[in-house]
């Protein structure tokens, strides 16, 4: 039997869950808290936080609104380093807000920015909200796993555990595997979907163009500790080259942080060589790439304390 040394591993925290990659691994994630989505700059000082700050409400400030004179809504102070600008979506629209808080770790000189839109007519509930990302928000350094309840960003952790709208995308490259990608996913879900196996019999979604030439290698349940899931792995095998496309699903349950819809991918189909044809499989053999996605999905758990058991935030 083919195996993956265990033993050349990171540990990375993505949202409310781990999942150990190799260490040479280079991944690119995305997250939504509370419907926010959220971006993370690196090597930001003090001054150019407070510039960037600055020229965003001078912006705001300046652009014209159809009804209201200028774009800009309101400035909130909540810390010198945690500022919430306020502003109409569109030029046009005065039923839509759009809330953008800006933090900065000074610590860390990182900086992240949560944007999110919400009602024109009731602009305090995402004030509201954004005071209290601001509080439970702290710097996690990478490759730290924290012991305390929340919510894995980039550089970040929120300490916070009420139900959310709460997201995690991400993009794994494996430097030894050319042309492989993994897709980790994982949202909460207000209608959790049929089971993988009922929506997709014998190939993964996506590519059901070429199911003729492709090979089941494993199909049926998996269950990952107590996250109940199924798999769908196949090989296509096309002018001499083989591919892979592997899926696993745990379509979660309804309206919770704790058992949010997860899902893996593993697909070597989504590079292309110097032709525009799509790259040899970067394994030997079946039980090769059986074994590498074995040794990742095998590692997949909620994180330990990742939710405060009263669901009342830290801070």
């Amino acid at each position: 039997m083919t195996t993956y040394d265990h033993g050349q591993t990171a540990t990375h925290c993505f949202g409310r869950h781990l999942l150990d990659l190799p260490s040479s691994s280079t991944v690119k994630s995305s997250f939504v808290v509370g419907g926010a989505s959220v971006e993370v700059r690196r090597g930001i000082d003090a001054h150019e936080f407070a510039a960037l700050v600055e020229a965003n409400e001078k912006r705001l400030r300046t652009a014209p609104h159809k009804t209201e004179g200028s774009m800009f809504r309101d400035r909130v102070d909540f810390q010198p380093d945690r500022i919430l600008l306020s502003s109409w979506f569109s030029p046009n629209s005065t039923a839509t807000n759009k809330d953008m808080l800006y933090t900065r770790m000074a610590d860390a000189s990182v900086m992240h920015v949560f944007s999110v839109e919400g009602s024109g007519s009731n602009p305090a509930r995402a004030k509201e909200y954004m005071l209290r990302v601001s509080r439970n928000l702290s710097h996690r350094a990478t490759g730290e796993t924290p012991e305390a309840p929340g919510f894995c960003i980039d550089q970040g952790l929120i300490t916070m555990s009420k139900l959310n709208k709460e997201e995690v995308t991400a993009s794994v490259r494996i430097k030894e595997r050319p042309g492989l990608t993994l897709h980790f996913m994982s949202y909460v879900t207000g209608a959790p979907d049929k089971p993988l196996l009922r929506r997709n019999s014998r190939i993964p979604p996506g590519y059901e163009g070429t199911a003729a030439g492709m090979k089941r290698l494993r199909r049926g349940d998996r269950n990952i500790g107590p996250i109940k899931g199924q798999e769908l792995l196949v090989r296509g095998d096309a002018g001499g080259k083989r591919s892979y496309e592997f899926l696993w699903e745990s379509q979660g349950e309804k309206a919770s942080i704790e058992h949010p819809f997860l899902s893996l991918r593993m697909s070597t189909t989504d590079d292309t060589d110097e032709n525009g044809e799509i790259m040899d499989a970067p394994f030997q053999e079946d039980a090769e790439a059986l074994a590498l996605w074995d040794s990742i999905l095998s590692t997949l758990q909620l994180r330990p304390g990742a939710i405060n058991p009263g669901g009342a935030d830290l801070r």
